[in-house]
């Protein structure tokens, strides 16, 4: 590339300088991206005072049925919890097994309502007891609670 301008030659040195082609070489690299891994199906449960977290498997059992089967740890005793969840129109249900083999679920005469959406199942004001006489509805309270399970991902076959 050459060119022409007026400017002072005092200090001898040229009028036009040119300067050497350079050609860029463009490398294209590409890599065959990993499909996105599908998170892992997740859930909290609010029981009074108390906070679990669960990593969980989810079923779809057809016609808006899931059932929802999930482990974590106790905050409080540092043991293991199960959480059992029966998404249903007709049954709804939701129980946590502790270490100690207490079973926490709601109460007889609290009505159970589950909401879902976009794979979120949903329930709130749930009235938590244990020791749950399912003759007489007797039971020792919890406390009141919610839970929210994110089903990122669904099983055909029952979980193991």
């Amino acid at each position: 590339m050459g060119g022409s301008a007026c400017a002072d030659t005092a200090d001898g040195g040229p009028l036009v300088i040119e300067e050497e082609e350079s050609v860029a070489e463009d490398v294209v690299t590409t890599t065959a991206a990993a499909p996105p891994e599908t998170p892992r199906s997740e859930g909290t449960v609010e029981t009074g005072e108390t906070r679990y977290q669960f990593e969980v498997t989810c079923q779809d059992r057809g016609a808006g049925d899931v059932i929802v089967i999930g482990v974590g740890d106790d905050p409080i005793s540092g043991g293991q919890v199960e959480l059992y969840l029966e998404a249903s129109f007709v049954a709804p249900y939701i129980g946590l097994r502790l270490a100690d083999g207490t079973l926490i679920e709601p109460s007889l005469d609290s009505q159970l309502d589950l909401y879902l959406q976009d794979d979120v199942i949903r329930a709130s004001a749930i009235r938590f007891v244990r020791d749950l006489n399912l003759e007489t509805g007797e039971a020792t309270e919890v406390g009141f609670g919610e839970f929210e399970i994110h089903c990122y991902s669904y099983e055909r076959e029952p979980p193991s």
